[in-house]
């Protein structure tokens, strides 16, 4: 995701500077998460943070920052009906 909203930015800046038509960059990004604490993560305003998550803040922070501004949606979905987990789990040998 870190990816795609750098290059928006970057059109949109090449748009301003060279004084062209206005670039209108609009994605519709649904995340669906099975994690109750990721959930809780990025969906608190304003950040809070449990002992164990301020280690890893400045990710959640940027995090949170692009799903108000780009108007990303977090839902949660069923840990049987995250397809995503095949790439992250062992698979049985049935």
């Amino acid at each position: 995701m870190k990816e795609l909203v750098g290059i928006m930015d970057l059109a949109k800046l090449f748009s301003e500077y060279y004084g062209l038509e206005e670039v209108k960059t609009k994605v519709n990004i649904t995340i669906h998460e099975d994690n109750s604490s990721a959930l809780v993560l990025a969906n608190t305003i304003p950040p809070e943070y449990t002992s164990r998550s301020k280690f890893y803040h400045i990710e959640t922070i940027w995090f949170r920052e692009q799903i108000v501004t780009r108007g990303i949606e977090v839902v949660k979905i069923e840990t049987t009906e995250q397809l995503g987990d095949i790439f992250t789990k062992g698979l049985t040998k049935e």
